[in-house]
């Protein structure tokens, strides 16, 4: 059937009593829509990202500090969902910013249970709840991945609570929890 702006075949009742002229037009419109989608910055992001995942769990881990540079360094394990069991490390400096807080930055790698690594900025802040323990809230940023986790993007928020475990002229050894809440996305 051949549409034209006059005669019968544009007026004659289609799906449901609604007129082909009325349908072509609701056709029409919908492939425009999806033209647009399929060239958006965000349906774009979202071809090149992967599949969003929820990123949650909890980690246990050591952290030692330098008291002199505020160079720190740390090692845990625990479980992701969906990373499974992980092991990791963060690579952090300190300042210490008042009387009781301290903010940092640094870069971490979360290892699967599959092995592959996923890579990550992150910032943080925290204050001294006592002179033995710190509450501190950290925000990763994913920067990529191998395996599986290559191209990987994505934000989580680490709550952490700190007890001092050892202190030297020089360094200072914490014992570490965590809860994990954010996302990730990959190529599934």
């Amino acid at each position: 059937m051949v549409l034209r702006g006059s005669g019968p075949s544009w007026t004659q009742k289609g799906v449901a009593g609604m007129s082909l002229r009325r349908l072509f037009l609701l056709l029409l419109s919908s492939l425009v829509l999806l033209g647009f989608a399929a060239i958006s910055p965000v349906a774009a992001l979202a071809a090149a990202k992967g599949t969003d995942h929820p990123l949650r769990g909890t980690s246990t881990g050591t952290l030692m500090a330098s008291l002199v540079t505020g160079a720190a360094t740390s090692s845990f394990t625990g479980h992701l969902c969906p990373l499974g069991a992980i092991t990791g490390g963060d690579v952090v400096t300190f300042t210490v910013t008042g009387p009781t807080t301290f903010t940092y930055t640094g870069t971490d790698t979360l290892v699967a249970a599959n092995g592959n690594e996923v890579f990550s900025t992150l910032t943080g802040s925290g204050t001294f709840t006592s002179s033995t323990t710190t509450q501190s809230t950290q925000v990763n940023t994913i920067t990529g991945g191998t395996g599986r986790y290559a191209g990987a993007s994505g934000t989580f928020t680490e709550t952490i609570s700190s007890v001092v475990v050892s202190v030297t002229a020089t360094s200072e050894t914490t014992d570490n929890a965590a809860t994990f809440n954010g996302q990730i996305s990959y190529q599934a």
